[in-house]
């Protein structure tokens, strides 16, 4: 026999080349080469195979890992995994897989994936540990005692590789006194496989100069004595302070409305906890809805509309002059909570923020901005929730918008007109009502006057179900 065939054999027969598989979300089926099918012990040839018929061949904590890489995104994109096969000619032996989700659907769920596994007793499992992480990556040999630490390794830390600590106890030495009850994870693994055969866990490493850098490490028990306790260690480190430096700066972009440069409805959404603690009480809320923005929009174009939204924002900011949030939530709709403001407080500020838009609009060579605005202190009634008394500031805001839309609406109008140098008509179209007849007949003469005045529009017939001039 040919000696190379013959150790290609063994190599198969002991899954030490890797076998190669392929995930499709959509019908939840493996696809798998030789390799794999052999580790698993099918035989299913180029056929596309059950996800409960793999799911069989591993324990149940590969089971419960598989469901949060494959229908969550908890984990992320890179699939690293130790398993061990419960049936068929390897039971009882450990794999190492590797792979990439590559496309997700929009609830998260894999689409597809792809990969490789390989027995974690292979030299090819150490080549998987390496390709993670680059040369950022370490092994452990309990049988002597010492780390091997790759050169990228060292110079993470900025010793040179004669220099770096070569045994557990000197490693350990460089482990933030904070974060070292995180080894303990990593004991317990080396101690019995009961805790499972991998790890993962970020501490902070000192760096030669002195300081702390963050890190996530990852490693995987590669073989065991009889006693269960690990014989050798492969993984990796991988540094991200860069990732904590760029945390606040990750939040701001989150958080901010790119626009008006306020906070947006997502960071309303995650620190609402933070404006229901008893030490921030009384809460008060402004609510403020622009009037007329589609019109605007719609008659002079989004650079005029983005005019008006940056003209409230700065009429908000220049006004509230004390600690408060205010939070661009919608298109023309914002809030502004307010800590520690009671209600007699907050009525001033609402009434200086109309009295900064009367003197604005007073100025003949500015596009009028209308705002309705509604307040609400917490506590006003029994039992009281943030999210109820945010709905009180809004009903008594568009009770204001009524109160003064007539108004707001004509002094609108003749601004829309003027710029057009036409008739302009004040309906967007976007609430359907049922009429009265009085109530249609007063629209049908409405619209043939305009109709009279542009003689492109023709009217023709007023359906019953019709859309009520209205100025949201």
């Amino acid at each position: 026999m040919n000696p190379s065939n013959n150790n290609k054999a063994n190599l198969l027969e002991g899954r030490q080349v890797p076998g190669y598989w392929s995930f499709r979300g959509d019908t939840r089926q493996f696809m798998f080469d030789a390799n794999c099918q052999h580790s698993f012990g099918l035989n299913q040839p180029n056929e596309w195979i059950d996800e409960s018929v793999v799911l069989e061949h591993i324990t149940m904590s590969n089971m419960e890992r598989f469901f949060r890489v494959m229908d969550t995104r908890d984990l992320g994109s890179i699939i690293f995994e130790d398993i061990k096969i419960t049936q068929g000619p390897h039971a009882g032996e450990s794999f190492v897989i590797n792979g990439s989700v590559i496309t997700r659907f929009s609830n998260g769920k894999v689409r597809y994936a792809t990969g490789y596994m390989v027995n974690a007793h292979s030299t090819f499992s150490e080549f998987i540990a390496r390709e993670i992480a680059g040369d950022d990556f370490f092994s452990w040999d309990f049988e002597s005692g010492r780390f091997r630490f790759s050169s990228s390794y060292c110079h993470l830390l900025g010793y040179e590789e004669h220099e770096f600590p070569q045994t557990w106890i000197q490693w350990a030495a460089l482990v933030h006194p904070e974060d070292r009850d995180m080894m303990a994870v990593e004991r317990h693994i080396i101690e019995s496989p009961m805790y499972g055969d991998s790890f993962e866990f970020c501490l902070r490493l000192r760096h030669y100069e002195g300081h702390y850098i963050w890190t996530i490490g990852r490693g995987i028990v590669l073989s065991r004595n009889e006693a269960g306790q690990a014989l050798n260690i492969i993984g990796s480190f991988s540094d991200i302070s860069l990732v904590q430096d760029n945390f606040d700066n990750i939040k701001q972009l989150l958080y901010t409305d790119t626009l008006t440069g306020l906070k947006n409805r997502s960071f309303f959404q995650h620190h609402s906890a933070k404006w229901q603690d008893e030490s921030v009480m009384p809460i008060s809320v402004i609510y403020a809805d622009v009037t007329g923005l589609k019109i605007t929009n719609d008659v002079l174009g989004h650079a005029d509309g983005d005019i008006l939204l940056l003209t409230v924002t700065e009429a908000l900011s220049s006004v509230i002059d004390r600690p408060c949030d205010i939070m661009r939530l919608a298109g023309d709709e914002f809030v502004v909570i307010m800590t520690n403001c009671p209600q007699d407080e907050c009525e001033f500020l609402m009434n200086e923020l109309i009295a900064y838009l009367d003197k604005h609009n007073r100025s003949p060579e500015v596009m009028p901005t209308f705002v309705g605005f509604g307040m609400a202190t917490f506590g006003e009634v029994e039992q009281d929730t943030l999210h109820a008394c945010i709905e009180r500031a809004d009903v008594r805001m568009q009770a204001y918008k009524d109160a003064h839309r007539k108004d707001n609406y004509a002094q609108l109008k003749c601004y829309l007109e003027k710029r057009k140098g036409r008739p302009v008509s004040m309906r967007d179209g976007r609430r359907l009502e049922y009429l009265s007849p009085q109530e249609r007949e007063q629209m049908h003469h409405h619209q043939q006057q305009e109709a009279s005045m542009a003689p492109s529009t023709s009217v023709t017939s007023i359906p019953r179900l019709k859309a009520r001039a209205c100025p949201y």
